[in-house]
C-alpha cells in the first residue's frame, strides 16, 4: 500500500521536529490549498497517525478550510472572476460559472482524492460566488475526506500498536471508499445534479 508507506515515511520526518510538528503540518495543509505539493490524503492521514483521530481530524479539517479561504481570497484578489468573465464572453462556448455549478463542483471535487484541493479553490475564485457560500460548502465538502483520511491514519497507528480486527476497521473503510470511487460512474452522477 503506497499510501500507508508514505504516511509512515512522512510521520518519522515530522516527528523529528518535536513540538513544531503541529505547525509544520498546518503550514503544509494551508500551502497545498494554494499549490498542490503533497496530496491531502497523505497529510490528513499523517494528522490521524500522529495526533489520534479526534485531534488529527480537527487539525486537518480546520487547516484545510482555513487554507481554502485564504487561497480563495488570494485568487479573488487577482480578479480571476473578471478574467474568466472576459474569456467566457469572448468565446461564448464556455459554460457560465453559476453558483449552483460552483457549489456542486466544490462538494464533488473535494470528495475525489486525486483532485488537488487547489483546483476547486481556483474555480470558485473565477466565479461570482460569495465568500460565505464558498466557506460553507467547502467546509461541508471537506468533512468526509478529513474524517476518512484521518481515520485511516489513526487506524494504521492503532493497528501497528495492537494488531486486531477492531483496529483494522478504519483501514477497511478507507479501502471500501476507494473501491466505491472506482465503481461510481461520475458522468451519470453529474447528469443527475444538473
Amino acid at each position: 500500500m503506497e499510501l500507508l508507506d508514505q504516511i509512515i515515511h512522512y510521520s518519522h520526518y515530522i516527528r523529528s521536529f518535536g513540538q513544531a510538528a503541529v505547525f509544520i503540518i498546518c503550514a503544509a495543509i494551508v500551502l497545498q490549498c494554494h499549490i498542490p505539493m503533497i496530496p491531502f490524503a497523505i497529510v490528513a492521514g499523517l494528522c490521524g497517525y500522529l495526533f489520534s483521530f479526534h485531534q488529527g481530524m480537527l487539525l486537518a479539517w480546520g487547516s484545510v478550510v482555513t487554507g481554502s479561504i485564504i487561497a480563495f481570497s488570494v485568487f479573488r484578489f487577482f480578479k480571476l472572476d473578471k478574467f474568466s468573465n472576459q474569456i467566457m464572453t469572448r468565446y461564448q462556448r464556455l459554460p457560465e460559472l453559476s453558483d449552483k455549478f460552483v457549489i456542486s463542483f466544490i462538494v464533488i471535487m473535494h470528495n475525489i482524492p486525486a483532485i488537488p484541493i487547489a483546483i476547486p479553490n481556483i474555480v470558485a475564485a473565477m466565479s461570482s460566488i460569495s465568500l460565505t457560500r464558498f466557506t460553507a460548502f467547502t467546509a461541508v465538502g471537506l468533512l468526509v475526506p478529513c474524517v476518512l483520511f484521518t481515520g485511516f491514519g489513526a487506524g494504521v497507528n492503532a493497528f501497528l500498536e495492537n494488531p486486531g480486527v477492531l483496529t483494522s476497521i478504519p483501514i477497511l473503510a478507507a479501502a471500501g471508499f476507494f473501491l466505491l470511487i472506482k465503481l461510481i460512474n461520475l458522468d451519470k452522477v453529474l447528469e443527475k445534479i444538473e
